[in-house]
């Protein structure tokens, strides 16, 4: 079983639901417009690109993740599709040439950064002008962190889902007074790699405003619930300026 296959597929309804609406929203999101080429900054197992390009929405693509397990699973799952290739970050420029994406994704993957700016500014030197980029990060902050950790704990009763555990007293902080500085995690740590513990979704909202403009911003899985109910948070924005 993939790692997508997971997602989408184990856990409980409720994170089964959350996974596949944000996948669903992403594609959603771009309608019928047709790209050359996209860059997947965190592209997993390469499902998302897979889609798309099934969907006739890309033509060609290039995935960026760190793990050699998911780099394998990519290429795997494009055996028999051609131009796609599949590298870590730091050899993104041995594979193509600045400005050269009309497309990006970026999703579920800025939260487990340690500088998520420096990520951003990489991806922006890959983007044509007029490029439309999709970032999605997850809600770790406000009520639906309570809802999140209900089906994370409901998920892992199965066996094996895993979720970073919060004190009643951090629980607290971040759910009710929307305060993720209150408690040590891996983002107040400042570490390389961060997990989604302590993880507050506006700080990203807050570079992306300084580095592109922000088209849309809409919650999933339910848009009408806005940072209360919603598992994840997705931004379509404009690259003005490369």
């Amino acid at each position: 079983m993939t790692y997508s296959q997971r997602l989408l597929q184990q856990g409980n309804p409720l994170t089964r639901l959350a996974h596949r609406s944000r996948f669903s929203a992403v594609l959603n999101l771009l309608g019928n417009t047709k790209y050359q080429q996209a860059l997947d900054y965190g592209c997993g197992d390469g499902w998302l690109l897979k889609t798309a390009y099934e969907q006739g929405i890309i033509s060609s693509g290039i995935g960026i993740d760190l793990a050699d397990y998911m780099l394998s699973a990519c290429q795997e799952m494009f055996r028999e599709i051609p131009g796609f290739k599949f590298c870590k970050p730091e050899e993104l420029s041995k594979i193509i040439s600045p400005q050269t994406c009309d497309l990006i994704f970026c999703t579920e993957t800025l939260e487990h950064i340690g500088n998520a700016e420096n990520a951003v500014t990489q991806i922006l030197t890959y983007c044509q002008p007029g490029a439309t980029m999709i970032i999605s990060v997850p809600i770790e902050i406000g009520p639906s962190l309570l809802l999140k950790q209900i089906g994370r704990y409901l998920a892992n009763l199965k066996g094996n889902y895993g979720y970073e555990k919060y004190t009643l007293r951090e629980l607290f902080a971040a759910s009710i007074l929307w305060n993720a500085e209150k408690f040590v995690s891996s983002h107040s740590l400042k570490n390389d790699y961060t997990g989604h513990k302590g993880f507050d979704y506006r700080k990203i909202e807050k570079l992306l405003e300084k580095k592109v403009k922000i088209q849309q911003r809409i919650f999933s899985p339910f848009p009408w619930g806005g940072n209360l109910l919603n598992s994840t948070v997705i931004w379509v924005c404009r690259v003005e300026n490369t």
